[in-house]
């Protein structure tokens, strides 16, 4: 799950400026209907986020119309309603939305779709590792198998505050050094994690992680000079 971007991808072109982006997102092709200035549309979803939607719309929105979208986003889940505004724009009628008021029970339910999809879609799932996680309350350990160059979700039954800040300390299982960083709390699964934003990755940890993600291996060099491999 990266964490860092808009709620949903801005592409260069017809958009309004986007803030850091919160929230996971995952590829999804689901039914939804939208409702603007009196008119309704029947489109899908093509990206669903904690943050807003990527929708295939029949016609061409400009930026900041306001809408309510209706959608199930899995077949045994009540349908969420949610007011929305178009943040950009396609060439291909692909339009960006960001919620602008969705009941925090709906959105909670949305980030265990993803998180779930992200559990799911992974053909070799890596081996959990350990964080150890300090923050102004103590510190306690938790589990990760999603991990990206912007942040990792972090299983915990307890997790902390959005907008916390955090120090981390996890091995990446590749040989190398154990990694420490500030992290902060982005947003939250209740009863399943956190996902956490790094603020201070080195560019060192961030080739190690990118390598880790992208291949599997390990880009750390031993004092001889040789890479020691993941089985990750």
């Amino acid at each position: 799950m990266l964490l860092t971007g808009g709620s949903l991808p801005v592409p260069a072109g017809r958009a309004t400026k986007s803030p850091l982006r919160k929230y996971p997102r995952v590829t999804v092709n689901f039914p939804a209907e939208c409702a603007a200035d009196g008119d309704i549309y029947r489109t899908r979803v093509l990206t669903l986020g904690g943050g807003g939607l990527l929708l295939r719309m029949p016609c061409e929105m400009p930026p900041d119309t306001e809408l309510t979208v209706r959608f199930r986003p899995a077949k045994h889940l009540p349908k969420i309603e949610a007011r929305a505004r178009v943040r950009y724009q396609l060439a291909d009628q692909a339009t960006g939305i960001e919620f602008a008021e969705i009941k925090p029970e709906d959105r909670q339910m949305i980030l265990r779709v993803i998180h779930r999809r992200f559990t799911e879609k992974r053909e070799h799932p890596r081996r959990p590792f350990v964080a150890q996680v300090e923050h102004e309350a103590g510190t306690f350990l938790g589990f990760s198998r999603d991990i990206s160059v912007g942040g990792m979700f972090i299983e915990t039954k307890e997790p902390l505050p959005e907008g916390a800040e955090i120090t981390l300390r996890f091995p990446l299982d590749d040989g190398g050094p154990v990694i420490v960083l500030t992290g902060q709390v982005r947003y939250i699964v209740e009863k399943v994690g956190m996902g956490v934003q790094f603020l201070d990755l080195s560019p060192a940890d961030r080739s190690r992680i990118d390598v880790y993600v992208t291949r599997g291996e390990s880009s750390f060099q031993s004092p001889q000079g040789n890479a020691s491999t993941s089985g990750g």
